[in-house]
């Protein structure tokens, strides 16, 4: 495991109780969301765009989305006034992997389970 990746997520954590409280309570729908504009879709998307098309809210995607960044797994665009607005190109699908992998390991989250058909 990414000795680095573990400390920056341990200090998320730490910094950013609430934050990452919201981000692991929504992981696995964050991740759908993300994977679904990165690989799906290939376009760029906001807290809003996710919050219209997942059942999260505004407030929780950006919090997750603010989480991921700092985590470098996505980036944002421009910084300015307008919301946060971030590139399928710029998104690292395999960090992301390698957080959910921490974070099961650490407990913070569970494995995924799908419904029963």
């Amino acid at each position: 495991m990414d000795e680095k990746l573990k400390q920056d997520t341990v200090k998320l954590k730490d910094v950013y109780p609430r934050k990452f409280k919201v981000f692991t309570n929504n992981f696995y729908l964050v991740k759908s969301a993300v994977r679904y504009y990165t690989v799906k879709k290939n376009m760029s998307f906001t807290a809003n765009k996710i919050s219209e098309n997942f059942p999260l809210s505004i407030p929780a995607a950006g919090s997750s989305l603010s989480i991921l960044n700092e985590l470098d797994i996505v980036k944002v665009r421009t910084e300015s006034s307008s919301p946060n607005r971030y590139l399928p190109k710029e998104v690292d699908m395999n960090r992301l992997e390698k957080v959910e992998k921490l974070l099961r390991e650490n407990y913070e989250i569970d494995d995924f389970k799908g419904q029963d058909p």
